[in-house]
């Protein structure tokens, strides 16, 4: 469905919600979900003139609008929490130790390298997190907007800094949606919403997650139908699902649209960027938390059988991501297979810069999803000029288009095929680097844009 033509208006208040980012600072890195509600975030920090954007901080239990210079001071420290960091990967320890793994060469007696995220005796900013989590939560169940006795100064003041009746809520997560009682604040206040929709993977695949994830998911697309005056899909794959998922329902149809998602600017500099210096063996990237859907239980199997091939040769294999749920096969080969030990790298967590850094020097990245709402990674590689590997599935046919090469997400022989020729220059290989530099992905800014947009009735998809 597309939103039609309105007459253009001029741009009105905005209530961003960083529930999620609040929720996740503790975090040394954002995931997919985190880097979007980071992304709106900076935009309207930074954009945000004339005071006609506060930050909203929705918990179980309580809305919060926060202040003013309380809410700027949460984002800014959001940004340099997971933005500083980004700048060189040089100057991150993860990235450091990776490059000398990769600059070691392969030895029989290798015990499985694992570079994990620091728990015990967490830093000062760890502290600080910490204590500016606590100090927002407070204050925002202090300053609720959600209690049905609110005053009518209070939906006054929403109306405010809202705009009134052109003001929008915005919520680039699905923070809180299973709990539509969080949202009742929305119809006193005179505001429109509008929500991205990043999956029904919870729905449509439940065996991927944890027992009762699907009926929470129910929940936040029934808030969401109820709720929102226009959801934003992050493919034309993810607003599929949802209008299947609506025809068997009674529940209202909200103004919905499709914008993909952008990425990050170091993604956009492509192969003008550092990468590891000193490369013993030939490595191949995955990227993505280690949970059933990313397959990465099969990607090990097939590279243990690849790797045994007295034909295959010598390569590495680099796993950026934290661990997950539902993936206990995956966990057993990487901490008691003795098989792929020597040529398998777990590092849980890097930086943007890292990441860009680390996929240029690659072979190719190896995406082999069951299923996606999007699949940034890819679109991550692409953008850089890095091949890509890809599973052939609906979501990275769609933003992968030409550039990349796809696999059924289940053929062995045809995995074994791909790392067999993207392990040395073949024509296949050279021809995947051909397509990736011609590729554009959409920086972050254009995404926005896109969405400002619709908001004032002049996109037209």
């Amino acid at each position: 469905m597309t939103v039609p033509n309105r007459p253009t208006s001029p741009r009105t208040g905005r209530l961003l919600d960083i529930s999620r980012l609040l929720t996740r600072l503790h975090r040394r890195t954002p995931t997919g979900i985190d880097r979007a509600e980071l992304a709106y975030v900076r935009h309207y920090l930074e954009n945000g003139a004339g005071g006609d954007v506060r930050f909203v901080l929705t918990t179980p239990l309580n809305t919060g609008l926060l202040a003013p210079r309380l809410g700027a001071h949460v984002v800014r420290s959001a940004i340099e929490r997971w933005c500083a960091p980004a700048v060189d990967p040089t100057a991150e320890p993860a990235y450091r130790r990776l490059c000398d793994i990769l600059a070691a060469p392969l030895g029989a007696d290798q015990v499985h390298q694992a570079i994990r995220s620091p728990r015990a005796a967490p830093d000062i900013q760890d502290k600080r997190t910490e204590a500016l989590i606590a100090t927002v939560y407070a204050l925002g169940a202090a300053a609720g907007i959600a209690d049905p006795r609110q005053s009518a100064l209070r939906r006054s003041t929403l109306r405010t800094v809202g705009g009134g009746a052109g003001g929008w809520y915005l919520q680039a997560s699905h923070m809180n949606l299973d709990q539509p009682r969080r949202l009742a604040w929305l119809k006193a206040s005179g505001l429109r919403s509008a929500f991205l929709l990043h999956d029904l993977i919870p729905i449509s695949h439940p065996e991927h997650f944890l027992p009762g994830e699907d009926a929470h998911h129910h929940r936040r697309m029934q808030t969401l139908a109820h709720a929102a005056d226009l959801v934003i899909f992050n493919s034309r794959m993810t607003g599929d699902a949802w209008h299947t998922h609506l025809a068997a329902t009674d529940w209202p149809q909200p103004r919905s649209a499709v914008v993909p998602l952008g990425i990050e600017d170091v993604f956009l500099a492509g192969r003008d960027g550092p990468s590891p210096e000193a490369v013993a063996v030939p490595y191949f990237v995955a990227v993505g938390t280690i949970e059933a859907r990313k397959n990465i239980a099969f990607l090990l199997q097939v590279w243990r059988q690849w790797t045994q091939d007295g034909h295959a040769p010598p390569a590495r294999l680099v796993i950026v991501g934290r661990r997950g749920w539902e993936s206990e096969n995956a966990f057993d080969l990487l901490d008691r297979c003795s098989a792929i030990a020597p040529s398998v790298v777990e590092v849980a967590e890097l930086g943007d810069a890292s990441l860009a850094a680390l996929l240029r020097g690659a072979r190719a990245l190896l995406a082999p999803s069951l299923v996606e709402g999007f699949g940034l990674p890819v679109v991550e590689a692409l953008a850089l000029g890095v091949p890509v590997i890809a599973s052939d599935i609906g979501a990275h046919r769609e933003v992968g288009a030409a550039a990349a090469d796809y696999v059924d997400p289940l053929d062995g022989p045809g995995w074994i095929a791909a790392l067999d020729d993207y392990a040395h220059d073949s024509p296949r290989r050279d021809a995947a680097r051909q397509r990736a530099r011609v590729y554009r992905a959409m920086p972050w800014s254009d995404h926005i844009r896109a969405v400002e947009e619709l908001l004032t009735g002049e996109y037209c998809p």
